[in-house]
């Protein structure tokens, strides 16, 4: 799947993430070139790093 940075994406139901990461919603902030993509939380304004693999397009 391809995202770009502002892209508003989440975290899917069965991705290997802490149990609470699950369903994280936000924006793409950064990527890097090895697929990690830190997403930017819509309700609290934290960072986390995800893998692509990981994401869905909301």
């Amino acid at each position: 799947m391809d995202f770009k940075d502002g892209d508003i994406v989440v975290v899917k139901d069965d991705a290997a993430v802490k149990p609470e990461q699950r369903g994280f919603k936000g924006t793409i902030v950064e990527m890097i070139e090895n697929g990690q993509v830190r997403v930017r939380n819509d309700s609290t304004g934290n960072d986390a790093w995800f893998s692509a693999s990981d994401l869905r397009h909301e």
